[in-house]
């Protein structure tokens, strides 16, 4: 079911000039253009909410508007969260096979059992098989209670090779020949700029979902104008940066929400994102009614110069704790320490707050590749180009996760 008409457009919103910040550093390409559109739905009268501005944006190449604002079901529990996204115009759901041990996907299967028409489903797996990964999406099927997948990703891939690969590529064929998924796709957290170029040239994908916020760097800015221009939807997930809000208040800095001039910096990392035309819709994770809320209540709004102020001191607040993910560590460890994944999973604890996630995705890593190594190590020979202490941020890590 496609989203309604646009019925109104506002004028091209042009951010000012940051170059009176000095920590334009953190920002990069934070002058950007975008259109806001506004749409409008009505709601049915038995709805708490009355009629709201939702904006949607066309999904690259594929026949279907999506809110701007998606709904990440990651770390989902409450299953009324997401039944009011859908009240409140949010068209678009994102889970995967492995997220809460496949609990997920059959929440989102209740919730979607009566109106499945209405949204745009996307799963995803990790198998790298073609017989695992047709034999997962339909274990997902039957969790969903649907006999179609809007569009399925091949999960989490961290090559240009994988992008390309005969198994992937045929398996995703499959699925799509048989109905099974109308659509096909690559989620990445890392070498995002080449698995990128990659999909272009197989001509052969319909959508990304990729890591994309205001510490995104030129290179992957690019990468996904190119992606947009050839028809990709980018959808851009770990859009708040690592959030580590809470995570700075309590522990670290002792900073208030008064410090910060009452300025949430995960509504101004949001704001930044959808702030580039490129993305199509953006998967933020949604737990709560107040996450949910402060997420819509952005739409249609322009990024403003609070707002770079916000990210500009938070991005400096969260610096030497931020993991940009950008693969350079990956397989430089001579004892094989998996520091991209491990650095990711410490920021599910430290930065989200989930520490049970982070756990657990720890305990996926074989034995050999955990940071308890890293305890014996007398030097740490695996540098960080944006300068983390890497063995600090292991020696973390393994104490918390392990």
């Amino acid at each position: 079911m496609k989203a309604k008409k646009n019925i109104g457009r506002r004028e091209f919103i042009k951010n000012s000039i940051f170059g009176a910040l000095s920590g334009g550093v953190y920002l990069n390409s934070l002058n950007r253009t975008t259109i806001i559109k506004n749409f409008s739905i009505e709601k049915e009268s038995n709805k708490k909410n009355k009629e709201e501005n939702v904006e949607y944006r066309k999904l690259g190449n594929i026949d279907y508007n999506a809110s701007v604002v998606g709904f990440g079901a990651m770390l989902t529990n409450d299953p009324s969260v997401l039944e009011r996204a859908l009240d409140m115009g949010i068209n678009y759901i994102d889970t995967a096979r492995s997220y809460k041990g496949g609990n997920s996907e059959i929440m989102v299967g209740k919730v979607i059992k009566k109106r499945r028409k209405d949204v745009f489903l996307t799963t995803k797996n990790k198998q790298r098989s073609m017989r695992t990964i047709v034999n997962d999406a339909e274990e997902s099927l039957k969790a969903l209670g649907t006999d179609y997948i809007d569009c399925f990703l091949a999960h989490d891939l961290t090559s240009k090779e994988q992008a390309v690969n005969e198994d992937i590529m045929s398996a995703l064929e499959k699925l799509k020949k048989e109905g099974k998924a109308r659509y096909i796709g690559i989620s990445a957290h890392s070498s995002e700029a080449e698995i990128i170029d990659a999909m272009i040239n197989s001509k052969f994908y319909d959508l990304l979902t990729v890591k994309y916020n205001y510490r995104s760097d030129e290179k992957l800015i690019k990468a996904v104008e190119r992606a947009n221009k050839a028809g990709i939807a980018v959808v851009a997930m770990k859009v708040m940066g690592g959030k580590w809000w809470t995570y700075i208040i309590t522990w670290r800095r002792g900073y208030t929400g008064h410090k910060m001039e009452d300025l949430n910096p995960c509504q101004a990392a949001l704001k930044w994102v959808i702030n580039d035309k490129n993305i199509a819709t953006t998967i933020s994770s949604i737990t709560s009614f107040q996450q949910l809320d402060e997420n819509f209540s952005i739409m249609g709004s322009k990024f403003s110069w609070s707002d770079r102020k916000t990210l500009d001191k938070f991005a400096r607040l969260t610096d030497k704790l931020y993991c940009r993910m950008c693969g350079e560590c990956s397989g430089v460890c001579p004892e094989n320490v998996n520091i991209p994944d491990i650095m990711r999973f410490l920021m599910y604890a430290d930065g989200y707050g989930e520490l049970e996630l982070g756990r657990d995705s720890y305990k996926s890593l074989s034995f050999n590749e955990r940071a308890s190594k890293c305890i014996e190590c007398n030097h740490c020979v695996v540098p960080c180009v944006n300068k983390l202490n890497i063995k600090e941020r292991m020696l973390r890590a393994h104490s918390k996760l392990a």
